[in-house]
């Protein structure tokens, strides 16, 4: 892969990173850890971005592994495999804890880790063409696999995780949507520009208070109610003291009142 196969660009305060390699699916291959990562942090580093978005060029969002690439019926060097595999773990860790809200918009196809990808993020809407393949058994490897076990047991619950990773269940964007991995779905010609219009909602927003509630929405969905409580005490108490609080309660209480 190079630098060519993960887009970023700019628009306003949404920052878009576009998997681009359509002619291969927009497969992971081994430089595609390097490659994505530095997209990322090109993203958060910009100080006028407050707001993410994935997705993939072509008709596919992420097809998973790059079989030809990444795999062989021969043995390999497990050391190298172990390694390859920890680099697309820190992959959707990073996704996952992204200091800005990210949303996948999925546009086609995710296959294996490809659907991972999009899980990973802070939510996802679909294109009607859209679908999560959860194909990992069908080339005899586990669904254990770039969070798919974490991902799937929050979303659906333990009995239907089991059943679409167990079966490598296809599930396409309307049951998607019902089982809660499409927060909406959209026709395919109209994906950019409504992920557009719902990005642009969240940069209106104030960056820090999204900040807070991801960072809350992430300890309360790894611990218990007493904790994730104090927790957003903590946080709130920090938000309650911040100047874009005070300036947008004044906004909010005077609204004809200039500066």
């Amino acid at each position: 892969m190079s630098k060519d196969d993960v887009l970023v660009h700019r628009d306003g305060a949404i920052g878009w990173i576009t998997l681009n390699r359509p002619k291969k699916r927009n497969a992971q291959g081994v430089d595609f850890t390097q490659t994505l990562l530095a997209a990322l942090d090109e993203v958060e580093n910009d100080p006028d971005v407050d707001v993410a978005v994935l997705t993939g060029a072509g008709s596919v969002f992420a097809g998973g592994g790059d079989l030809k690439e990444i795999m062989s019926v021969e043995q390999q060097d497990p050391e190298w495999e172990f390694e390859l595999i920890r680099g697309y773990n820190k992959i959707v860790s990073r996704l996952y804890y992204f200091d800005r809200p990210i949303i996948a918009a999925v546009n086609g196809p995710a296959v294996g880790g490809g659907a991972c990808l999009g899980m990973a993020c802070d939510f996802a809407i679909a294109s009607d063409r859209a679908s999560y393949h959860f194909a990992f058994g069908r080339i005899g490897l586990a669904a254990a696999d770039m969070g798919a076990t974490f991902f799937l047991q929050r979303h659906l619950g333990a009995a239907r995780a089991a059943h679409l990773t167990m079966t490598g269940a296809t599930v396409d964007a309307n049951e998607g949507k019902a089982l809660g991995l499409f927060s909406q779905v959209v026709p395919g010609d109209q994906l950019i520009v409504e992920t557009q219009k719902v990005a642009q909602t969240i940069a209106d927003q104030s960056r820090r208070a999204n900040t807070i509630s991801k960072l809350s929405m992430r300890r309360a969905m790894e611990t218990n109610l007493d904790a994730a409580l104090e927790y957003e005490a903590y946080l709130q108490a920090f938000a309650f003291g911040s100047k874009g609080h005070k300036q947008r309660l004044g906004q909010f209480l005077n609204p004809g009142k200039k500066g």
